[in-house]
């Protein structure tokens, strides 16, 4: 990137000397606030580390903050005299040598808002005359530009679009909705075009109308495309991950005990062409799940969590004598650089005043290079993008919600009909419940079956009144086959019913039900 805008000649030696104020000093150890000051008509020189193509400078500044090393970012806006430079989006960041910001017309620069309050990854805002393009995978027609970001928000492969208007120039090409991504999630390439809307997908809104599937199956491995795979030391931080991946629709997690040792803790993110698992199978160890970009409800982009005997390697920037793992936390929260941190309170690691070495890291994508058991010791991550010790948190979570409201509690044999469906998860067993219809039907939401499309994977309990009430020795049915109503295609639109075949008939104690 410097090579490419020294053929702009912005300045020379002579230049930088006699406009010393324009330096912008900042160092891995500094610490950080939250600056959102936009420098305008600003060119931010080095510490190039990728570019990507927004349509508007705030979208640049919202893909520098969730970018983990990105701290600074200059943008190239659309009227710029080179049309191969229009829409740049360069990330940038800093280490110990000073960074020049440059006077240059139509430029604008500023910083990354990790440490900011109420950041948001939610993106409403079409534009108008804007062809963002990517991978085209899904053509339909369609009434308005408001329909094709629905359809781009309710797709999950889908991260922009752009959509024709009637007055586009060519007939056969009007009012076309055309849906697209990217493996960075961002266009690879904007052009002018008259007559055409874009937008990106309202995911990270909290406005899909598709299920959200927030539950974890233990000892279950996925197959799918690789998209990507980071060390973590726990399946949430692995499932946060993937959720703010792009591409990334379900991952598994490789536990401490994975029979492997070298794949320990390993967080594999996958997607497919299908939008779930190409295969699900059963192995000790593993765990797996979904992406929750597509939940109605906030997710944020951080790991609040400590986690005691975990050593997490990477680059280290500084060492420092804190007073505990909650202190060293903050340190790092408050460390410009800084994305996560041990705290090694072994005896020899601590001064005569009882506080001990806190040694702060980062690495080239967020996560630990290498994660291993150690005694006396407490890693976790930095709370940017979460909270810091002066500000509240920055996303802040909806109630959770739930497709039961109200009700009351039962008694023995009051709903003899009722049935416990069970799968292998391990935040709870049970996942969704059912009715009997016949001695061998049993009718259920399709929405709950449409993820574990398996019948060895589900058994039905029957005459069951408390969930505790299961064990090992207690009998359940398994399912011979699955029909889910051949019109559904998300809880929202209807036709959110399935049914199940046993395969052994029930024997009723009582007839009339």
């Amino acid at each position: 990137m410097e090579k490419s805008y020294s053929q702009y000649s912005f300045c020379s030696r002579m230049f930088w000397i006699s406009q010393a104020l324009y330096f912008t000093v900042l160092f891995s150890s500094a610490r950080s606030e939250c600056m959102s000051k936009i420098y305008r008509n600003t060119y931010i020189q080095g510490g190039d580390i990728s570019k990507v193509y927004t349509p508007t400078a705030d979208y640049c500044q919202m893909v520098c903050t969730y970018h983990p090393r990105c701290l600074l970012f200059s943008y190239i806006p659309g009227n710029w005299a080179k049309n191969t430079a229009r829409f740049s989006c360069f990330l940038k960041e800093i280490d110990t040598q000073e960074l020049p910001k440059v006077p240059q017309e139509g430029i604008i620069s500023g910083h990354s808002l990790k440490q900011c309050t109420q950041i948001t990854a939610c993106s409403k805002k079409v534009y108008e005359g804007l062809d963002m393009q990517g991978e085209n995978y899904n053509i339909t027609t369609a009434d308005n530009y408001h329909r094709c970001q629905q359809r781009c928000t309710n797709d999950k492969h889908c991260y922009f679009f752009t959509y024709t208007l009637e007055s586009f120039h060519s007939p056969a090409l009007r009012n076309k909705c055309y849906l697209k991504y990217s493996s960075t999630g961002t266009p690879t390439q904007i052009r002018q075009l008259r007559d055409v809307v874009s937008g990106f997908s309202l995911k990270p809104c909290q406005l899909a109308q598709t299920d959200c599937q927030m539950d974890f199956f233990q000892h279950f491995a996925f197959s799918g495309i690789t998209v990507a795979k980071v060390l973590t030391p726990d399946k949430f931080v692995c499932r946060t991950v993937c959720t703010y991946r792009p591409n990334c629709l379900f991952f598994t997690f490789f536990s401490s005990e994975w029979e492997i040792k070298s794949q320990r803790y390993t967080c594999l993110m996958m997607t497919s062409r299908s939008e779930t698992p190409d295969r699900i199978a059963e192995r000790a160890n593993a765990i797996s799940g979904f992406s929750l970009l597509n939940c109605q409800r906030a997710e944020p982009a951080c790991h609040s969590q400590t986690y005691p005997e975990l050593n997490f390697h990477g680059t280290e920037l500084s060492v420092e004598y804190v007073d505990g793992h909650k202190a060293c936390q903050e340190l790092c929260t408050m460390t410009l650089r800084c994305q996560f941190f041990i705290y090694v309170f072994r005896k020899m690691q601590c001064n005569h005043e009882g506080k001990c070495k806190c040694y702060l890291r980062m690495s080239a994508n967020g996560s630990p290079d290498n994660i291993e058991a150690k005694n006396e010791i407490v890693s976790g991550y930095s709370l940017r993008l979460c909270q810091t010790s002066r500000s509240p948190v920055c996303v802040q979570k909806p109630k959770q919600q739930s497709r039961i409201v109200g009700g009351s509690n039962s008694s023995v044999g009051e709903w003899p009909w009722q049935v416990s469906l069970h799968t292998k998860l391990s935040i709870q067993s049970h996942h969704c419940g059912g009715s009997i219809i016949s001695d061998q039907w049993i009718l259920t939401a399709a929405h709950c079956l449409e993820d574990i499309p398996l019948t060895e994977h589900w058994h039905v309990y029957s005459n069951i009144l408390k969930q505790s009430e299961i064990t090992n020795e207690t009998t359940f049915f398994k399912v011979q086959k699955m029909i889910i109503h051949p019109r559904y295609e998300i809880s929202e639109a209807g036709y959110d019913i399935a049914l199940l075949k046993l395969d052994t008939p029930m024997n009723f104690s009582v007839q009339d039900i």
